[in-house]
């Protein structure tokens, strides 16, 4: 099953979008692994209240998914600016809170910034008011 909505926006290189879709499975899969050699080693994410550096990515994820379950991914849009060191998308990240099946949907914007090919941040802008995560 795709990532990507049937009618999604993208107006980026086959590559590119390969590597998002990496990016968005690791979180769905729980298993940073195979996205891993996309992130530059001083790479990071940074999100409301967050901030994760490469070394803590795998375990970030894995911590994730024991307190969440259910994770879906839809990346609604991506596009990269002219040289590609700047890709700017927007996913819709749906979860549940294994503690008390509390479910939400929360559209969250992303910018992620290339060096020599590979991330150097991720960082995302969301509105932390209704997702169960931050409940």
């Amino acid at each position: 099953m795709s990532v990507f909505a049937p009618d999604a926006l993208l107006d980026c290189p086959e590559a590119t979008l390969a590597m998002l879709e990496r990016q968005a499975r690791a979180w769905i899969s729980g298993d940073f692994a195979p996205a891993a050699p996309d992130w530059h080693p001083e790479g990071e994410l940074l999100a409301p209240g967050n901030r994760v550096p490469l070394a803590a990515m795998a375990d970030t994820i894995r911590a994730f998914h024991a307190d969440f379950t259910d994770l879906a991914i839809t990346i609604t849009s991506a596009f990269a600016a002219p040289g590609g060191t700047l890709i700017g998308l927007e996913w819709l990240w749906e979860v549940t809170r294994r503690a008390d099946g509390a479910r939400s949907a929360t559209p969250d914007g992303i910018v992620v910034e290339m060096e020599d090919g590979v991330i150097r941040s991720w960082r995302e802008y969301f509105d932390t008011a209704g997702a169960v995560e931050t409940a």
